[in-house]
């Protein structure tokens, strides 16, 4: 038996004595207790040994942090950066009467949302000069999905990978190319132009 169970037995065994002595006391008025008795009992029961305290922890030493774990940028390295320079509105009214002599920098992630565009494909004409009676010349169109399509490659990529890839219904574009770009787009024509894609895609030997 270790000496913190010793203990505990010593202090079990003071109370129930002491619990005894109580009941005898003021219990039944034919059991008389000497009160110096009881006093001792008390005493000895205030005089226990107060149990020893658990050692410490030791201190964990600080390691230093393996190779190649040092914190990682706040943003992207191969993001495009755009500068603006704001300067004091003293300096702006009076620029001769200051000294450069530092700056502080901060950067905020920033986005800009994709943006529907008008591509103009001009196709110029040329007349020969000395022999008028040939006809004019014109560059052929680029190769399309559909004569006369409105859709250039660049939205047709759009259109599709935001169905496919990120599981954007056709209905779903159309209201937001209507709300947030104010570009009215059909949801028969969004499935008309992934028709169309969908079959120029289609490997050769299917078609």
């Amino acid at each position: 038996m270790t000496e913190r169970e010793a203990e505990l037995t010593r202090q079990i065994e003071l109370l129930r004595q002491e619990n005894a002595l109580l009941r005898r006391v003021f219990g039944s008025s034919s059991e008389v207790v000497d009160a110096a008795q009881l006093q001792l009992l008390l005493q000895g029961q205030t005089e226990t040994v107060a149990p020893t305290p658990p050692p410490a922890p030791a201190p964990v030493a600080k390691t230093a942090p393996p190779p190649g774990s040092e914190s990682k940028p706040r943003l992207p390295e191969n993001l495009p950066v755009i500068e603006e320079v704001i300067d004091p509105d003293a300096v702006k009214a009076q620029p001769e009467a200051w000294r450069y002599i530092g700056q502080e920098v901060s950067e905020q992630l920033d986005y800009e949302p994709g943006r529907f565009l008008r591509r103009r494909l001009i196709r110029r004409k040329y007349m020969h000069k000395v022999d008028l009676d040939r006809p004019p010349v014109l560059a052929p169109l680029p190769l399309c999905l559909q004569e006369r399509a409105l859709a250039a490659p660049g939205l047709l990529a759009y259109v599709l990978v935001s169905k496919y890839c990120d599981h954007l219904p056709l209905y779903r574009q159309a209201d937001i190319y209507t709300r947030r770009h104010g570009v009215p787009l059909p949801r028969q024509t969004l499935a008309r132009w992934v028709e169309l894609a969908a079959d120029w895609l289609r490997p050769k030997a299917y078609k």
